[in-house]
């Protein structure tokens, strides 16, 4: 889950969830929170709408072609994130 802290003159953004030592170089952690958070720096943070709507549309994009481990798709973390790397190029 993507998330951010504003308000001041800067803004956090961050995943909501932790660290998860216990799957730590599984490959089976999902990117997809540390993604969303930085399309909304993208968006609120930067004013770059443009790029934010095109990482959010690769990431969905990737998470209905084949999703994380965790989502019941077999995509590694690096697989996940190789699809939605490709679909921003």
């Amino acid at each position: 889950l993507p998330s951010a802290s504003l308000g001041g003159s800067v803004g956090l953004y961050e995943p909501v969830h932790g660290s998860a030592p216990d799957i730590a170089g599984k490959g089976i952690a999902n990117p997809v929170g540390t993604m969303l958070s930085a399309a909304m720096l993208l968006r609120h943070g930067l004013n770059e709408a443009g790029a934010a709507d095109a990482l959010e549309s690769a990431v969905q994009a990737a998470l209905l072609e084949n999703p994380t481990v965790d989502l019941g798709g077999s995509s590694s973390t690096a697989a996940f994130t190789a699809a939605v790397v490709a679909r921003l190029a």
